[in-house]
C-alpha cells in the first residue's frame, strides 16, 4: 500500500472524523456521552461500564481517562474528549487555578483540584499521586464552574 492511498477514501474520512486537535492544543477523540445529562466542557471523565465508547463523570479519582471538550451535547450522542495535550478542566467550586500546580481528580464527581506539589513520602500520599490528571499552565480566580488550562498527564 502506498502512502498516497492513505490520503484518500474511507481511511482519510475516518482520520478527519474520529480525532481532533483543539485550538487550545489538545488531542481529542470521539466518544459517546454516557454522563446521563448534557455534556459540560471541562468535566473529568472515566470509561463507562455499559455504553460502548461511552464516558461518564469520574466518580473514582483513579479512573480518569480524559477531559470533556464538547459542551451541551445530549446524553447518548457523540462528543469530543481531550486525551492528551492542553485541556480546559472544570475546577471544583472555590478552587483557584495556579500556574505550575499539580492537578488531580477531585472527590467531587467530574471536577479537578490543585496542589502546589504532588503528594509523596507515605504510602497514602503515593497512592494519591495516581489521581493526577496534569499540570496547570494558567492562573484563574476561584469561583463557580471555572475552567482552567492544564497540560494533561493521566497516571
Amino acid at each position: 500500500m502506498s502512502y498516497q492511498s492513505l490520503l484518500t477514501g474511507a481511511f482519510l474520512d475516518q482520520q478527519l472524523t474520529d480525532k481532533l486537535v483543539t485550538p487550545e492544543g489538545g488531542i481529542a477523540i470521539k466518544m459517546v456521552n454516557a454522563t446521563g445529562a448534557d455534556s459540560v466542557k471541562g468535566s473529568v471523565l472515566a470509561i463507562d461500564t455499559v455504553v460502548e465508547r461511552g464516558v461518564r463523570l469520574q466518580v473514582v479519582e483513579y479512573d480518569c481517562i480524559g477531559i470533556m471538550y464538547s459542551d451541551g451535547v445530549a446524553n447518548g450522542e457523540d462528543i469530543w474528549v481531550v486525551i492528551s495535550g492542553v485541556a480546559e478542566v472544570l475546577l471544583e467550586d472555590g478552587i483557584a487555578g495556579t500556574i505550575d500546580y499539580w492537578t488531580f481528580a477531585a472527590d467531587v464527581d467530574g471536577r479537578a483540584d490543585m496542589l502546589a506539589q504532588p503528594p509523596g513520602g507515605t504510602i497514602t500520599a503515593i497512592d494519591n499521586h495516581f489521581k493526577e490528571i496534569g499540570h496547570c499552565i494558567e492562573t484563574v480566580a476561584s469561583g463557580t464552574d471555572v475552567l482552567c488550562k492544564i497540560v494533561t498527564h493521566f497516571n
